[in-house]
């Protein structure tokens, strides 16, 4: 993303969304309340036709979609020959827009974030006998993708073709992929993954990791990012990132009582004895004030979103977390 112009005591910035990773940050960025002024398509007072006109709308609901952000609200300020209302502005990679909102700590670092964000694809191929799942994993999220399956029966002569006919399809499979994306990382129990490496060209193998995990399919994706396979083939990336603050809470709680979740914690923000306060993408946004409150008692905001295993199990015990200053009595 680039920040075009931007005065933090004035709470305005003036952007442009280079990719859909942006869209990501945004989405976590622009709440209600906040006013959204940009380019678009507006049905003029004749009712005749559209024009592009500039607008200003103050944001009432924020949808994210594949490709795009869409932001509804009341017009606040347009051209005069334009029906008033409300509007609905879809960002997406190529616009530029201006904002004003009052943004707290954890909002402007993702803004600072955004800006000095590098995208990735990384394809993830977690391949067992005869049983092959593809996930694309980037910022913004994880994809599930292709799936190839085919039943090898045994050891036969017949049976070794056929293995190897599922291997080939495999390797196409990543053929035809590989040339989009930053990397490819070859998963799953036994000799699978191996057999397919085998198949791959030079090229291929520049981009390519094998990391062991004990299952395919999701399960096994999970284990693969637990493991440090995405942290070796990206710098930084906003999954791992959260997996181990996520753990970092488990592993407390597991180890006695610097850990808190639930309904305590927003006591606990309240005494100021919240180090870390982790908090879930939704729960984030319906608790502004919680996050702000924590941060000025000195503790660090992480927000965890559930398009991961990890975020998932915080979502579990309720969206909000805490990692303590000190053990309670």
């Amino acid at each position: 993303m680039k920040i075009l112009k931007s005065d933090r005591k004035e709470g305005y910035v003036r952007l442009e969304v280079e990719n859909k990773d942006d869209l990501w940050y945004l989405k976590d960025i622009i709440k209600e309340g906040d006013e959204l002024k940009a380019q678009t398509m507006r049905t003029m007072l004749d009712g005749r036709e559209k024009k592009s006109v500039t607008l200003r709308l103050e944001a009432e609901k924020i949808k994210s979609q594949e490709s795009r952000l869409r932001v509804t609200g009341e017009i606040k300020e347009g051209a005069e020959n334009i029906e008033m209302g409300y509007h609905t502005f879809n960002l997406e990679p190529g616009m530029k827009f201006k904002m004003w909102k009052n943004f707290t700590e954890e909002e402007w670092d993702l803004l600072q974030e955004a800006e000095n964000h590098e995208s990735y694809q990384v394809l993830f191929c977690l391949v067992q006998k005869g049983e092959a799942d593809f996930y694309m994993v980037e910022e913004s999220g994880i994809s599930d993708l292709s799936k190839v399956d085919q039943s090898i029966p045994g050891k036969l002569y017949s049976d070794q073709e056929t293995g190897e006919s599922f291997y080939r399809e495999v390797k196409n499979v990543i053929s035809r992929s590989i040339e989009e994306v930053d990397y490819l990382v070859l998963c799953g129990p036994g000799f699978g993954k191996d057999k397919v490496k085998n198949l791959l060209s030079d090229q291929e193998l520049e981009k390519t990791f094998v990391q062991d995990t004990s299952v395919t399919g999701r399960t096994g994706l999970n284990e693969a990012i637990k493991r440090g396979a995405l942290d070796k083939v990206t710098k930084d990336s906003r999954i791992s990132k959260e997996s181990k603050v996520v753990e970092e809470f488990l592993e407390k709680v597991r180890e006695g009582n610097k850990a808190e979740y639930g309904d305590r914690v927003d006591e606990l923000v309240e005494q100021g004895a919240v180090k870390r306060l982790l908090l879930t993408s939704k729960e984030y946004r319906q608790s502004l004030g919680l996050a702000e409150k924590a941060e000025q008692m000195g503790g660090e905001v992480e927000v965890v979103h559930t398009d991961h295993e990890a975020g998932e199990r915080l979502e579990n015990l309720g969206g909000k977390a805490a990692i303590l200053r000190y053990g309670l009595g």
